[in-house]
């Protein structure tokens, strides 16, 4: 009834009915001047509303009034109801009556809804989320709720990560912890460099990162996961990495690691990334025994750069890796900013290596 009132009235006055609002409920003794005042500050997205006429519904004992926006209206941004001191009115647009559109879907649209707004975003992000210019006219009608479910879609394509199940993973190597080595298996040192990388890569939950490297184990290696396992479900990867450590690693002290990892110096042509690359791996090994937390990580690592780099070095200056001990880049960050460093300054040295200079004499004497 409140949708074909809508339509009728709108085409009617000949303006399309996709850019009205129609509220139903209004009393009949309500002053008609502030009717439309009340509209616009009920909420944000109907500040620029304008109130093109009101009509008496017999059946509801009240008046209904139509109300037009400067262009299409999103029925999600549009409240349902608007509180007033006697009561409150009913807003309907085109998009406010039941549709064909599946339960499954109606329910994303909610939780879509719901997720834009704790990210801080609302429907009208949409284009710019979804990559489209925003110079781009707006359309004259408003998109249907099949069309919303489509783009909702392929913003949650952008900016959610994919299924650790859905995309393709290269597996980690071998390791049994056996007397006898099985085919391919390697030491263990080289095995838990290679497998700790592996995991800080992955960008997948800590429960998907326990069951790549239980894929990996056997023998003996996968017995102390199990154990571990039995007393606790749940155990963290680093847990896990720590306690084969134990098993299978050397004989070291968190005081000796952590020793190592302070004594650690960059070397006479060695260069920065190359240096960081080392020190990255005393690093983990001293996380693992306990001698640095993982919170202080980014952190104490800059620290060691900053302490173990040759004096004066151009790329600790032109990088002010001093100057940001307060707030340290990430390994990945901070060694993507050094290696392209070293390559701005190799090419510069290439160049000036090439550079010709030709000198004439245009004098008359020799």
């Amino acid at each position: 009834m409140a949708l074909h009132l809508l339509e009728d009235w709108c085409k009617g006055m000949n303006i399309n009915p996709r850019n009205c609002i129609l509220v139903t409920g209004v009393p009949e003794p309500f002053d008609e001047g502030a009717i439309e005042p009340i509209l616009r500050v009920s909420t944000e997205y109907l500040s620029k509303c304008k109130m093109r006429g009101r009509m008496f519904v017999r059946e509801e004992g009240a008046f209904a009034v139509l109300c037009e926006l400067p262009s299409a209206v999103e029925p999600l941004q549009v409240p349902g109801t608007i509180a007033v001191e006697d009561g409150e009115w009913t807003v309907i647009t085109t998009g406010s009556q039941p549709s064909p559109v599946p339960a499954s879907d109606v329910a994303f649209l909610k939780k879509m809804s719901a997720f834009l707004g704790k990210e801080g975003k609302t429907l009208a992000d949409m284009p710019g989320l979804l990559g489209l210019d925003p110079g781009v006219p707006q359309r004259e009608s408003a998109p249907s709720p099949d069309e919303w479910v489509k783009a909702l879609g392929q913003a949650l394509e952008k900016v959610m990560p994919p299924h650790p199940e859905s995309s393709p993973y290269r597996k980690l190597r071998l390791f049994s912890g056996g007397p006898t080595p099985i085919p391919g298996e390697e030491a263990f040192e080289p095995w838990l460099e290679h497998t700790t990388e592996m995991l800080q890569e992955w960008a997948v939950p800590d429960a998907e990162k326990r069951r790549r490297l239980v894929e990996c184990l056997r023998g003996p290696a996968l017995d102390v996961i199990r154990t571990l396992k039995l007393s606790n479900p749940g155990v963290k990867v680093k847990d896990c990495l720590e306690a084969l450590d134990h098993a299978f690693g050397r004989t070291e002290g968190s005081d000796d690691v952590y020793c190592k990892f302070l004594n650690a110096r960059q070397q006479k042509g060695e260069k920065v990334s190359a240096y960081i690359q080392r020190l990255e791996k005393l690093l983990q090994r001293a996380i693992m025994r306990g001698a640095v937390a993982v919170g202080q990580m980014d952190r104490t690592r800059l620290a060691q750069i900053v302490r173990g780099i040759q004096y004066q070095n151009p790329i600790l200056l032109h990088l002010r890796l001093r100057e940001r001990q307060d707030n340290p880049p990430s390994y990945s960050q901070l060694i993507k900013e050094v290696r392209e460093e070293e390559e701005r300054q190799a090419a510069g040295e290439v160049w000036e290596e090439e550079v010709t200079i030709l000198i004439a004499n245009e004098t008359r004497r020799d």
